[in-house]
């Protein structure tokens, strides 16, 4: 009788079972993927503690209404003293109906209107970014011998806010607390359109940030970028 002819073991597998193992790879990529887009939101946001006192609120430009009735409430707080704005885009629609109102005045129209007097408010009508309304923002303090700011944003912009306050603006930026104003979105953000358009535009804002501003500027290459008019 012949002896039984050996064959060698199959590696990897049936097809079957390679199969298996890529479907089984894929959910666990997928369900990797699914928990970073629901943190993504928390990412981009900043923890914050209530506001200690300074000798003024800043107001970062955009997400209008809610950043200058943010500054309003910490100003009746007795959080500062004076309240300061930036921004000198002019939104297309105000400009439409003819009334070409810049961010600034915007904003401190809307801190008046929440009970903030304008004696108590500065209006620096120049910034068309957020890396430009750093630089105003560090322009008039150094004017005014000011080191104690905190800094009114949102929460999908704090966490860029606060990276490009320490990088356009050095040890000033030691003085400069940021306060997120507003609960960061919950991992269902993206079933939302309002929601899913603000952290889509801020998820794409911080990487270009990130290329243009923060890994340039870590190793002293970035240049301060040209203002659009003067600001005192």
């Amino acid at each position: 009788m012949s002896p039984r002819r050996k064959y060698p073991p199959i590696i990897g597998g049936s097809g079957r079972e390679r199969n298996s193992r890529r479907w089984r790879r894929s959910a666990v990529a997928a369900v990797i993927l699914v928990m970073l887009v629901a943190l993504l939101p928390r990412f981009l946001a900043i923890t914050t503690e209530p506001p200690t006192t300074a000798e003024a609120i800043y107001v970062f430009p955009g997400q209008v209404p809610e950043r200058a009735r943010c500054a309003a409430a910490l100003y009746h707080a007795g959080v500062a003293p004076r309240v300061v704005f930036t921004g000198g885009q002019v939104a297309a629609e105000l400009a439409a109906i003819g009334q070409p109102i810049d961010d600034a005045t915007l904003n401190a129209r809307i801190a008046h209107d929440a009970g903030v007097p304008q004696s108590a408010e500065t209006i620096l009508g120049a910034g068309t970014s957020t890396w430009e309304d750093a630089l105003v923002l560090g322009r008039w303090m150094r004017h005014r011998g000011v080191r104690r700011i905190v800094a009114v944003t949102s929460p999908t912009h704090s966490r860029r806010a606060a990276y490009t306050l320490e990088m356009a603006l050095g040890p000033l930026s030691q003085g400069i607390e940021v306060y997120r104003c507003g609960a960061i979105y919950g991992p269902l953000w993206w079933i939302r359109e309002r929601s899913l358009i603000r952290v889509s535009i801020e998820s794409l804002k911080f990487g270009f940030y990130a290329l243009r501003y923060f890994l340039p500027a870590a190793v002293g290459l970035t240049p301060a970028p040209p203002l659009t008019e003067n600001a005192p």
